[in-house]
C-alpha cells in the first residue's frame, strides 16, 4: 500500500528521473540534410561548426533556441513549417559560447519559399537568388559568424572585423547565455583565463576571400533538445583540452607587505589589535600589478593578517581589484607557511595541485612565503627589499628559485620562464 510520503515523491519533479531529450526523427533528419546551407567563409577563419541542432518548427511555435524573435513573424502567407539549424561552432574570436541560426520557411509540400538568417542577435531576410542545387548559400562574417546574403554586407564592416579579428581587447572567455548557467558552474576564472589565452592565439588577419565552404550537410545533426544537453558537455571537454595543453605561468601569488607595501609606513587603530588603516607602496608595485594583468596572468593575494588591513591598504593604493583571489590567514584559520593558506588560493582560481609547477609565489619572507611555496613545488621568487627580514636561508626550503631587489623585476623572470617553455 502507498503511504502519503510516497506519493508526495511520485509527485514531485525534483525525485523523478530527469526526461531523455527528444531525439530527431528520420524524415526530419533527411530533410534538414537536403536544405542544409552551405557556409562560405573567409580562407583565414580560425572556427569551424562543430555540430547542428535541428527544429522542425509548426505555426504557433516559437524557437527553442533563439529567444530574442520569433522566426514566425517573417514568414510569408505560405509558410506551413520552419526547419531551423542552431549552428554550434567550437569559436567565436571573442568568446567560446557561439550559436548561429538559419530558418527555412516550407509550404505544405517541404518546398522552401523563405529564408532569414541570425546576425549579431538580429535576424535577417536571405534573398532567394542564394538558392544552388537546393542548398542555400550564405557568407559568413570572419571570426564573428554573422550571416549575410553578399559578401558585401561584410566588407562594410571590414574596419571594426579587422580590429576584432586581429586585436580585440573585448575577449571575454566564455559567453553564458542565463538558460545555461546552472550548468556551467564548473568553470573557474582559470578556465576564463585559459578560454581567454586561447582565443588570443586564434586572432588572424581576414583575407576577404570567401573561399572556405562549409557545407553543413556534412556536419553531425542533432534535434537541439538533445544539443541543449550537450552543449555543457562539449564547453567542459573544450576547457579540459585547453587545460591539458597550457603551458608556461598558469598563475601568480602575491604577498603584500614587504612585497607590495611598504611595512615601514604603516598607520594602525588604536582601538584594534594589529589593524592596519593605511600605508605606502612599494616603488614599481603598481608597475607589477599592471604588467602582469596586461599580459593576461591569473592574480592571488596570499597574506597573513586582518581581512580588514588588506582592504584598507589595498584599496587605497588602488591595488585591491588587480586579484582574482584572496587567501588571507585570518579567514584560513593558519598562516604561512602552512600549504593550507596556498592551496586556497588555488582553489579560488580554480587551479589543481598538479598545476604547481607552473605557478609563481613572490614575498619578502624566507621562513613564510618562500619556505610554504617551495614545499608545494611552486617557483618561489623572493623579494630582498625589506630592511625587517631576514637575509640568509636557514634551511633548504628557504631557498628562492630567484632573487629580485624590487617588484617589477618579477615581470623579466616570468619572461624568462616563458621563453625557457616555449624552447621545451
Amino acid at each position: 500500500m502507498m503511504n502519503s510520503q510516497d506519493s508526495t515523491e511520485l509527485q514531485n519533479p525534483a525525485t523523478q528521473p530527469a526526461r531523455p531529450p527528444e531525439r530527431i526523427d528520420a524524415a526530419t533528419a533527411l530533410l534538414a540534410r537536403q536544405l542544409a546551407p552551405i557556409l562560405l567563409c573567409d580562407k583565414n577563419e580560425p572556427f569551424e561548426p562543430v555540430v547542428v541542432g535541428i527544429s522542425h518548427l509548426k505555426r504557433g511555435e516559437s524557437s527553442p533556441s533563439f529567444q530574442r524573435l520569433n522566426p514566425f513573424t517573417h514568414a510569408p502567407n505560405r509558410t506551413y513549417t520552419i526547419l531551423e539549424y542552431a549552428i554550434w561552432w567550437n569559436g567565436d574570436i571573442e568568446h567560446l559560447y557561439e550559436l548561429d541560426h538559419v530558418w527555412i520557411y516550407l509550404n505544405e509540400n517541404n518546398s522552401p519559399i523563405h529564408i532569414t538568417a541570425s546576425a549579431h542577435g538580429e535576424m535577417i531576410d536571405i534573398s532567394q537568388t542564394n538558392w544552388q542545387d537546393r542548398q542555400i548559400r550564405l557568407f559568413c562574417e570572419p571570426g564573428k559568424h554573422a550571416l549575410t546574403p553578399t559578401s558585401a554586407e561584410i566588407i562594410k564592416r571590414r574596419e571594426w572585423l579587422d580590429q576584432v579579428c586581429s586585436g580585440s581587447d573585448n575577449v571575454s572567455g566564455f559567453q553564458i547565455p542565463a538558460e545555461f548557467g546552472d550548468h556551467m558552474s564548473f568553470l573557474t576564472p582559470y578556465d576564463y583565463f585559459l578560454a581567454r589565452d586561447y582565443l588570443k592565439g586564434k586572432r588572424f588577419t581576414p583575407s576577404y576571400s570567401f573561399e572556405k565552404s562549409l557545407d553543413l550537410s556534412k556536419v553531425p545533426f542533432m534535434s537541439w533538445d538533445e544539443l541543449k544537453m550537450f552543449i555543457p558537455r562539449l564547453l567542459r571537454d573544450q576547457s579540459e583540452e585547453l587545460r591539458k595543453n597550457k603551458k608556461g605561468i598558469k598563475a601568480v601569488l602575491l604577498d603584500s607587505g614587504d612585497t607590495l607595501i611598504d611595512e615601514g609606513t604603516r598607520i594602525y587603530s588604536e582601538d584594534r589589535e594589529n589593524l592596519v588603516l593605511a600605508a605606502r607602496s612599494i616603488e614599481t608595485s603598481r608597475d607589477l600589478l599592471k604588467g602582469l594583468k596586461e599580459r593576461g596572468y591569473l592574480i592571488a593575494l596570499v597574506a597573513d593578517g586582518l581581512e580588514q588591513s588588506f582592504h584598507n591598504v589595498l584599496k587605497k593604493n588602488g591595488f585591491w581589484d588587480y586579484f582574482d583571489a584572496i587567501s588571507i590567514s585570518e579567514n584560513c584559520g593558519i598562516t604561512k607557511p602552512s600549504p593550507r593558506i596556498f592551496i586556497e588560493a588555488l582553489m579560488q582560481l580554480g587551479l589543481r595541485r598538479e598545476d604547481t609547477n607552473n605557478i609563481i609565489m613572490l614575498g619578502d619572507n624566507l621562513s613564510r612565503d618562500i619556505c610554504g611555496a617551495n614545499a608545494l613545488g611552486i617557483t618561489s621568487v623572493w623579494l630582498d627589499w625589506s630592511p625587517r627580514q631576514e637575509k640568509s636561508p636557514r634551511e633548504d626550503l628557504e631557498k628562492p628559485d630567484h632573487t629580485i631587489s624590487r617588484p617589477i623585476e618579477l615581470l623579466q623572470i616570468i619572461d624568462q620562464l616563458e621563453g625557457e617553455e616555449t624552447i621545451d
